[in-house]
């Protein structure tokens, strides 16, 4: 996960984020569509360990250009407590080709997210290698001890939507 920060009372937190429409973590998102680790019908809230990263798996998802982003999406920094249960995905129960296989991560996410073992999955970036996200599950009851710390606003750099081979 991110690196570690201090809460205002001096505890140790650790920090994600994510780019949303909505600033909540109730997992409505996971409801509506599938992602890579959950299948739709799960809530769940996918976040980064830093913003890029945040950046990065947003954009990936996205088919419009960076200056035509809803003007509600913002970025959530979200304070987890330090003590927070969080599971390692072991993808040696995985094929070795598991990031071509989206149905089998689903059913790894939606298989976590039933056993309710920890509030936090960290599972690998399948766009970066050696880069993690982690799945947040807000059906799991210490789930409501992370929380959004900040939201920021800003605009995206319009370098962002310049697609390889397609004129500027």
């Amino acid at each position: 996960m991110a690196g570690p920060d201090r809460s205002g009372d001096g505890r140790l937190t650790v920090v994600l984020w994510r780019i949303s429409n909505h600033a909540t973590l109730d997992g409505l998102g996971g409801m509506r569509a599938s992602g890579r680790w959950s299948s739709r019908g799960h809530p769940v809230v996918y976040c980064a360990p830093d913003p890029s990263t945040a950046l990065l798996e947003t954009l990936v998802h996205l088919e419009v250009d960076a200056e035509d982003l809803p003007d509600a999406f913002q970025w959530l920094r979200i304070a987890v407590p330090g003590d927070i249960a969080l599971d390692r995905t072991d993808i040696t129960h995985l094929p070795q080709d598991w990031s071509q296989h989206p149905h089998l991560t689903q059913v790894y996410g939606d298989r976590w997210l039933a056993d309710g073992t920890a509030p936090l999955l960290r599972v690998p970036s399948v766009l970066v290698p050696e880069t993690w996200n982690v799945l947040l599950n807000p059906r799991h009851p210490a789930a409501t001890r992370c929380a959004i710390s900040a939201t920021y606003r800003y605009p995206l750099d319009t370098r962002l939507s310049q697609r390889p081979g397609c004129p500027s």
